[in-house]
């Protein structure tokens, strides 16, 4: 009797083209805040404003951290950094 094994688990499915859906929503909605900014402020403004805005959409959407996401990188380091720690010593005998 043989069973199909589901492979390649971690691979997220690529919806929109070449992106996952989460990256096209990460870029998304940073081309939208870029598109808006565009109207609403002048040249210089929008070029110093846009670029870190840019980074940081490209940055939710490819980048990796150990193999996962960065979304999953700043969730645990948010928890880290909230949560109360504990040390225990032990003495050894």
């Amino acid at each position: 009797m043989k069973f199909k094994i589901p492979q390649f688990i971690e691979v997220e499915d690529k919806v929109i083209g070449p992106f996952s859906l989460k990256q096209f929503l990460y870029l998304a909605i940073g081309g939208g805040i870029l598109f808006a900014l565009w109207f609403i402020v002048g040249i210089t403004v929008f070029i110093i404003v846009a670029m870190p805005i840019a980074v940081v959409a490209l940055v939710f959407a490819f980048y990796r951290v150990n193999g996962r996401p960065f979304t999953a990188f700043l969730t645990s380091l948010f928890e880290y950094l909230t949560k109360p720690r504990r040390y225990v010593w032990r003495k050894h005998k």
